[in-house]
């Protein structure tokens, strides 16, 4: 059975009543695909693009193996045009918050809601599932510039990425704290963001579609040959991306409260603009924001809301791939501990506790070849971690919660 449930000639009203926007299956075995939208309200391209997707699928009749369901996220804020009404609903998926949520009964804000409908449905998915799930999240940006994607850096997720032909950014999941991808990843299961283009950019529904379709092909729940224009499409997601290196790193976040920091970017950058160091990118309460690398920047914020004033990142050579991807293929993560100054966590799964006054020298691009991202401070140590490197049944949330 399978079914579309929207078509594309309809009005963004009347298309955001339904949590699903469509869900489509031929009954053949093969990969559970979840394609979320409009997980900010200002970000409605993404819910555009599937359901011209399911449509398409629909109409011809397409023959997909496994499951594909399209799902829109924050329904309130979309309806409103808004980035969000409480909070960001891209935040606040860290493992606890979720069990702390679906055991609350009161104080629930619009977008407690919004996230309790869809760890349900998430949830549901997880039992069903024997192998990881794929998950693509729809995003488009307040600034100008070319599509990318961006990945928790495990190998299961490189798999996706790099299909996408189009830059792909590590280490954003580990700068941002609690987004549902970092959580979905954290299970073990296969999520890439991606991110089409400015809001209003009519082009940037054609890069979701674009990505929908490679993601649909990459997963192995189509064939190239079942998918019309297959070449072009990645052609023209290709051209999108032209003279932007393939993959870029994160090295800065700039954390803002747009209200009480006044802070403003200066008009005119687009997404991996070369910036100098020293030049101004933004103004603030306390003074002009000035740049302190030679590097690109990502997402400047123009728009009222977000905590996110910009992120800054570099490249990454295509030689430190390859070496990563061996490293971790031969599983040699357990000879680190062996490194000057570096232990296990004596609590915490793949997690490594650094004594900086030992391990000086590259210990963080050691680190980050492994897929140790994500480093903070205890007390006067630093803490690696990385995300779940394999997938396993969901155990640790309690299903009793959603009864």
């Amino acid at each position: 059975m399978h079914q579309a449930t929207f078509s594309t000639t309809e009005t963004p009203d009347t298309l955001l009543s339904e949590r699903v926007i469509g869900s489509y299956s031929t009954d053949r075995p093969g990969p559970i695909i979840v394609i979320t939208a409009g997980m900010h309200g200002n970000e409605p391209a993404g819910t555009i693009a599937l359901r011209r997707v399911f449509e398409t699928l629909e109409r011809k009749q397409i023959p997909l193996r496994g499951k594909l369901l399209g799902l829109a996220g924050n329904l309130d804020a979309l309806r409103r045009q808004v980035r969000f009404v409480e909070r960001d609903l891209n935040r606040g998926w860290l493992a606890t918050d979720v069990q702390e949520l679906l055991l609350r009964e009161e104080e629930l804000s619009a977008e407690d809601l919004e996230q309790r409908e869809l760890t349900q449905v998430f949830v549901g998915l997880f039992a069903e599932a024997r192998d990881p799930v794929t998950f693509l999240d729809l995003h488009s940006t307040s600034a100008g510039g070319a599509p990318f994607c961006a990945i928790s850096d495990t190998l299961r997720n490189r798999r996706l990425a790099f299909a996408l032909p189009v830059p792909v950014i590590l280490g954003l999941e580990e700068t941002v704290d609690g987004t549902m991808l970092g959580y979905l990843d954290e299970l073990g299961h296969i999520a890439c963001l991606f991110e089409g283009g400015q809001h209003d950019d009519p082009k940037t529904i054609e890069h979701d579609e674009d990505a929908i379709w490679i993601a649909l092909v990459t997963s192995g729940a189509l064939a190239a040959r079942d998918v019309d224009d297959y070449a072009s499409r990645r052609a023209h997601l290709s051209a999108a991306a032209a003279d932007i290196p393939h993959v870029v790193e994160m090295i800065h976040r700039e954390p803002v409260n747009p209200a009480e920091d006044e802070f403003a970017m200066k008009p005119g950058f687009v997404n991996f603009q070369a910036i100098r160091k020293g030049e101004t990118l933004a103004s603030a309460k306390d003074g002009a924001v000035e740049s302190r690398w030679n590097a690109r920047i990502l997402m400047p914020l123009y728009q009222r809301q977000g905590n996110d004033g910009f992120f800054v990142v570099r490249r990454v050579r295509k030689f430190w791939m390859h070496v990563s991807t061996l490293l971790r293929k031969l599983r040699l993560h357990p000879l680190l501990p062996l490194l000057p100054g570096v232990r296990w966590h004596a609590e915490r799964l793949d997690t490594l506790v650094v004594d900086p006054r030992v391990a000086r020298w590259g210990v963080v691009e050691i680190f980050h070849l492994f897929g140790f991202r994500r480093h903070e401070n205890e007390g006067d140590q630093l803490v690696f971690s990385r995300r779940r490197p394999d997938f396993r049944k969901l155990k640790e949330l309690d299903l009793r919660a959603l009864s």
